[in-house]
């Protein structure tokens, strides 16, 4: 490590981007080796550790692919300054009245398009499959293609057993099982379908929200914590099926 001055080391000490740090050790993934990956001085990488640098917009993005998390959870204030003030109005693609509503090709589209991140948090995996005909082998290729995927069921439905019934050999992906799963959350990249809950309604009923996140995400924010927080406290499929 170079040389520096105390002056800067206690600054940088305050500063630390822990996000990041604590996303390329569970990756292990080293500075040097962030750095060759997308091609610039490591002492670039160094810095987006040790203060509060932003990077461009395309570093970012291409780090958040390399160490498979989101972006705006390394930087929340990535954009903010090329952008224009962002409302919850400018997030919302569209809204429908129903699932059976939305657009058949919508389901498989979007994770067809997604480079980085697929999460599906689900009460109905029978509905997903048939919805997206292709679905095993559309992961599979983009969990070999990179992308994180991973996959939530309600715990003690059942739909877990289904789950190991349509993926039986599902390497690189995150299979969970979680007890407080209500609203359907389905993301790929920035892209979010979320079926939400009515009491009363069945869910095939419920109405669902088409949103794209922009920026810092005012709407999409808190279901993207939701998401994060849902396979941070889940149970790996595995010890759910364990005896």
């Amino acid at each position: 490590m170079p040389n520096r001055s105390p002056s800067i080391l206690a600054e940088d000490q305050g500063l630390a981007n822990e996000r990041l740090r604590a996303a390329m050790v569970a990756a292990n993934v080293t500075t040097e080796g962030l750095a060759d990956h997308l091609g610039i001085d490591p002492k670039s990488v160094d810095r987006w550790i040790t203060t509060t640098r932003i990077p461009h917009a395309r570093n970012a993005h291409a780090v958040a692919k390399v160490l498979r998390i989101d972006p705006y959870y390394l930087w929340p204030m990535l954009d903010e300054r090329h952008r224009s003030s962002v409302s919850p109005r400018d997030e919302l693609m569209a809204c429908y009245p129903s699932r059976g509503a939305i657009p058949h090709g919508l389901w498989r589209g979007t994770l067809l398009e997604a480079s980085s991140v697929i999460d599906l948090a689900i009460s109905n995996l029978i509905f997903l499959t048939n919805a997206v005909f292709d679905l095993h082998a559309i992961l599979v290729a983009k969990s070999e293609a990179g992308v994180r995927v991973r996959i939530a069921t309600p715990a003690g439905s059942g739909q877990h057993v289904a789950l190991m019934d349509v993926f039986p050999s599902f390497p690189g992906v995150k299979l969970v099982t979680h007890p407080g799963l209500r609203a359907d959350l389905y993301r790929a990249d920035d892209e979010l379908l979320v079926i939400t809950p009515v009491d009363g309604l069945t869910p095939v009923l419920s109405p669902v929200l088409h949103l794209r996140r922009v920026g810092p995400a005012p709407l999409t924010a808190g279901y993207l914590t939701a998401l994060d927080n849902i396979f941070e406290t889940a149970t790996p499929m595995e010890q759910a099926d364990a005896p």
